[in-house]
């Protein structure tokens, strides 16, 4: 008997640590499992195809709130052209509504509810082997032989995670090359915040730390270049996670790693050691959500955002870590001015990123189930998305969606660093009241329908600029062409700049490359190139204005030379060089 163990993942990019999860437990002498993943983006024919081909007996699916749509129209094609074969759905978002999914989707056999490693071995060992009877398996709802649901009960969480074996072998992590490689420590979280699934179970359980330390030792030596932790809450345990990032930082090679964590239960000793990492060893994810006292009350929520600030400017300074900060709108008490206000604030600690995300009503969250309570109206299929509230109207919401767009092309990006910064420092006393000018210029001009290149985006912030601040534009100019020139090698110069051009200025380019100092000081990764070599690795630009120094409200010509190395993304005033 054939088992294909398959999902929907969002992007290509993504990979299934469940499935690898399941194919190690579930392997048998007597069946063979095996792993095809696809994605939301590939068409329903060829995937349905694909898994026909298989020639498995049983296909079972991993379900959530992004792919659960494609999933059924997928499981219900395979039923009509294979008729005997075995359909299995397990997944957050079939355990919470296992009785009315079997009720209306026909062609579904079984569902897996909860954790799945126990259940799903159970099943298919029932299945394949007919050990047991599927009435006494925990944790699974089916059809009985007169097509009545039974709903079996409850499986109780796995207490020795040691059990589960290890997801990865070396050849599962050469065929994941160039996708992000998910990785766990622990299940569970200490917190309840009523609009996460993770409240659903109370208490953390550990995988030991010799496996953890085995596990993640494999990753490191087979060069994974990013591995990221899907502990809801990594530094819960703080003896646990300082052991943890000793040993990432003892045998450190090429991978980096991407923690979620509190930052208000960062102390002192531990903040002492984040700051110190190597550049790009850890990325930390902040999930503030709100800066509302009210709100964060009403989810339930245990945090300190004065903590967090504290924390993440110190983190910030060090300037070593990608940091990645996280708001949710539409939370209970939240309305359009004081998510505006949550904005600003986490805004004002200059996170890499900002994710502005907007609130799910997950099944078996109870947050769905104070719906009413808070007027809720939302999606009726996944993602459960809102709509609107008594605090947040659907116009409201769809301002929003604008803004987070606008945030995502220019912030998040990190290609308008400085350009940004001309423009909040100089115009902007709240940067949401910028984004927010941007989205509607961007809904106004028709933008907001159309799919724009990166250089297209320079463009588009230059004529918002010129048209509704109309202030310095030359300086502005500057600064733009400046992030436009460190983020991508620009051949030709874009309409709304000149060349400016000195007297011998290719020349003194080269001897500027021929000289020994400058190349160990600004660019010692060719320290043994030579000169006509190095030039096809950097550029060399001439400003009016020394965006590099440039301060708050001068607005004076200064001439500068700017290198521009793109092997490391980053630019030097070398002016002192240039006649």
């Amino acid at each position: 008997m054939k088992i294909l163990l398959t999902t929907l993942n969002a992007k290509y990019i993504h990979s299934s640590l469940a499935l690898r999860y399941l194919e190690k437990y579930c392997k048998s002498d007597t069946y063979d499992t095996s792993i095809q993943e696809y994605t939301i983006n590939d068409h329903l024919d060829k995937i349905t195809a694909d898994i026909y081909k298989s020639g498995a007996n049983i296909y079972t699916f991993s379900c959530y709130i992004w792919n659960i749509t494609m999933t059924l129209e997928i499981a219900d094609r395979l039923k009509k052209v294979n008729p005997e074969c075995t359909i299995i759905l397990g997944g957050p978002e079939v355990s919470f509504d296992s009785s009315e999914i079997l009720q209306n989707h026909s062609y579904i056999d079984y569902i897996v509810m909860g954790e799945g490693e126990e259940t799903l071995k159970e099943l298919l060992d029932c299945i394949s082997e007919k050990k047991g009877a599927v009435e006494e398996i925990k944790g699974i709802t089916f059809r009985n032989e007169d097509n009545s649901i039974v709903v079996n009960q409850s499986r109780p969480l796995i207490e020795e995670l040691d059990s589960i074996p290890s997801p990865y072998t070396t050849d599962d992590i050469k065929a994941l090359e160039g996708k992000l490689i998910y990785y766990e420590t622990s299940r569970g979280c200490p917190f309840n915040c009523s609009y996460c699934l993770s409240s659903t179970i109370h208490g953390v359980r550990n995988f030991s730390m010799d496996r953890v330390k085995g596990d993640l030792l494999l990753l490191i030596e087979n060069n994974v270049k990013l591995v990221k932790f899907v502990d809801r809450t990594f530094n819960c345990d703080k003896d646990r996670t300082m052991e943890i990032f000793k040993f990432l930082l003892q045998n450190k090679k090429n991978t980096s790693f991407h923690f979620e964590i509190a930052a208000h239960l960062l102390d002192d000793e531990m903040l002492g050691f984040l700051v110190k990492v190597p550049e790009g060893l850890f990325q930390l994810e902040i999930g503030v959500q709100s800066t509302n006292d009210m709100t964060v009350e009403a989810i339930q929520r245990k945090t300190d955002f004065k903590k967090i600030k504290e924390t993440v400017i110190r983190l910030r300074s060090a300037g070593n870590m990608h940091l990645h900060l996280d708001l949710i709108a539409g939370l209970p008490g939240e309305d359009y001015r004081t998510f505006a206000k949550s904005f600003d604030d986490v805004y004002a600690l200059n996170p890499h990123a900002l994710q502005l995300g907007f609130l799910k009503l997950l099944k078996g969250s109870k947050i769905r189930s104070q719906a009413k309570q808070y007027g809720y109206k939302y999606t009726s299929i996944s993602p459960y998305e809102i709509l609107e509230s008594k605090d947040l109207s659907y116009k409201e919401v769809l301002t929003l969606k604008g803004i987070e767009d606008v945030m995502e092309k220019y912030h998040n990006s990190g290609t308008f660093e400085k350009t940004l910064k001309y423009i909040l420092s100089n115009y902007y006393k709240s940067p949401f009241k910028f984004f927010e000018d941007l989205a509607l210029y961007y809904e106004e001009k028709g933008l907001d329908r159309l799919s724009h290149s990166r250089k297209a985006l320079y463009d588009i912030l230059y004529e918002y600029y010129s048209q509704r601040i109309d202030r310095s534009v030359d300086v502005f100019k500057e600064y733009l062409k400046y992030d436009l020139l460190l983020n991508q090698k620009c051949g030709q110069y874009p309409y709304w700049t000149e060349k400016i051009e000195i007297d011998n200025f290719r020349e003194q380019c080269f001897e500027f490359l021929k000289n020994e100092e400058n190349i160990e000081l600004y660019l010692p990764q060719y320290v043994d190139l030579p000169a006509k070599k190095i030039i096809k690795q950097v550029r060399f630009e001439i400003f009016n204005y020394n965006v590099l120094a440039q301060k708050k409200g001068n607005n004076k010509k200064n001439r500068a030379i700017i290198l521009f190395d793109y092997s490391k993304t980053k630019a030097y005033d070398v002016s002192f060089f240039f006649k």
